[in-house]
């Protein structure tokens, strides 16, 4: 392509990453409006929508001729985790454990990598290495395709080169999200705190922000509560 295409125009709510803006592009409540409308279309992924998998690591990247899919570890989960652990004193080492989600889009797959210049023009590169979840914009949903312009982080560690912001643009037929929280977090907790978990969980889905370690702190402390005033309840 011979025309310039520029972040404000192809993902404007992921543009302020990228250049200075006077005053705001970008309309979330319109925004949000357009990913209710099409839930139906977006199913799991549409929780996880507007920032939730902002910091997850990316584990697994396969890109092919009709499947792209991305496995991200859930950041809020892992935060959750960690809290629990430091909370505790667990002997179980946070730096190797995981809680992955699989993100994947399949038929009439086109994947296009990109970087971005510094007057926000998209420069298409080959694929490159990912290593960090930023944002997303879902630009376009129909009965047949699906648009997602994902931010990605890429470290450069192994290069000693400093890190960079890539734009990864997938369109295709069919979108699916498969949690695997759940498992690994039996595999790591047993059942010790299945309770708090679901505590956790109910937060999250309420869309409440829960992705920091003093949030974290706090719905513990609120679920301790919780269990002390239920447990002083007089019985019938």
């Amino acid at each position: 392509m011979t025309d310039k295409r520029n972040i404000q125009t192809i993902a404007p709510f992921l543009a302020d990453d990228f250049v200075d803006l006077d005053e705001p592009i970008f309309n979330t409540d319109t925004y949000s409006a357009f990913l209710e409308n099409n839930a139906n279309r977006l199913g799991t992924f549409k929780k996880y929508l507007i920032c939730k998998l902002h910091d997850s690591w990316v584990i697994d990247v396969n890109d092919n001729i009709d499947k792209f899919s991305l496995i991200l570890n859930d950041y809020s989960t892992y935060v959750f985790a960690d809290k629990i652990i430091e909370r505790y004193n667990l002997p179980i080492d946070s730096d190797n454990i995981a809680f992955p989600l699989t993100i994947e889009l399949t038929g009439k797959l086109k994947v296009e990598f990109n970087k971005v210049d510094e007057d926000g023009n998209l420069i298409q590169i080959n694929q490159t290495q990912l290593d960090e979840y930023l944002y997303e914009q879902v630009t376009h949903i129909d009965k047949e395709q699906i648009e997602i312009v994902f931010h990605f982080w890429k470290s450069n560690l192994k290069d000693d080169k400093p890190g960079e912001r890539i734009i990864v643009i997938v369109s295709a037929n069919n979108l699916t999200l498969t949690e695997n929280q759940d498992q690994s977090w039996t595999e790591i907790f047993g059942d010790k705190f299945d309770e708090l978990y679901k505590y956790f969980k109910e937060q999250f889905d309420s869309d409440r922000y829960v992705s920091d370690q003093n949030e974290c702190e706090k719905l513990i402390d609120e679920f301790e509560q919780n269990q002390l005033t239920n447990e002083r309840k007089p019985t019938a």
